[in-house]
């Protein structure tokens, strides 16, 4: 097909040619065209190529084989595993028991007896006094062995201990005396107590009727060498405190 149209290319080139050589000649009158190069026709065809057209199938395609490639990586050659040899385990030798020492037995020791323990010491006209100064009292004030002596008439020195309150205020006939006689002085000092109750009625009786009721509704408690002498509106609860530690 392309020999072809080489072909009736130059034909074509041809008739063009002799066409304008011809117009030429016939027109003498026409003033000759300034010279111009002479055009040379070729007459030698134009070379077809050598190289053969082959048509080719679409589906016929050159089969292409990927190169493969070989891994850089050298192959390493599996290492052989240390093997560790066992090691013997020691053998102990057993060591001999020794032989159970028989342990004496302890010989029982005979319980210490107990002690009879004396009870403690309390002093019981303090504490009786104690417990009488909690109760609701006016004001008292103690007195010393010379003042006991003036307005009892009884001698300290009959006494092992002792304690006695008078007011403090000359409004009050609240009076309290606790103490412990010593042996074979007893009637000595009940007889001092009664002088003072004698005398406080004479006092009272010349004003305030209430404390003198309370002088005639005095207690005089005994216990062993314990006496208790009380004029207070709480005397019921004086003597039970005295009874309390005495009996």
């Amino acid at each position: 097909m392309n020999r072809r149209l080489i072909a009736l290319a130059l034909a074509g080139t041809l008739s063009l040619g002799m066409l304008t050589a011809c117009g030429g000649g016939t027109d003498n009158t026409q003033t000759s065209p300034s010279p111009s190069a002479p055009v040379v026709e070729s007459t030698t065809p134009a070379p077809e190529s050598s190289a053969p057209v082959t048509e080719e199938s679409p589906d016929a395609l050159p089969e292409t084989t990927p190169p493969t490639q070989e891994s850089s990586t050298p192959e390493q050659e599996p290492s052989a595993k240390p093997t560790t040899a066992p090691t013997a385990k020691p053998t102990t030798k057993p060591t001999a028991t020794p032989k159970p020492v028989a342990t004496p037995k302890p010989t029982a020791t005979p319980a210490p007896t107990p002690t009879a323990t004396a009870k403690p010491q309390v002093d019981v006209v303090a504490s009786v006094w104690t417990d009488i100064s909690k109760l609701n009292l006016p004001k008292l004030m103690a007195l010393d062995s010379a003042t006991l002596s003036s307005l009892y008439g009884i001698n300290a020195s009959d006494l092992v201990s002792y304690q006695c309150m008078i007011p403090t205020m000359a409004v009050h006939a609240t009076e309290f005396f606790v103490a412990e006689v010593k042996d074979g002085k007893m009637d000595a000092v009940k007889a001092g107590i009664a002088k003072r109750q004698a005398d406080l009625v004479a006092q009272w009786s010349q004003y305030l009727p209430e404390q003198l009721e309370l002088v005639e509704n005095y207690k005089v408690v005994t216990s062993g060498n314990y006496i208790l002498f009380a004029v207070s509106d709480q005397v019921d609860q004086a003597v039970s405190i005295f009874n309390g530690y005495t009996k």
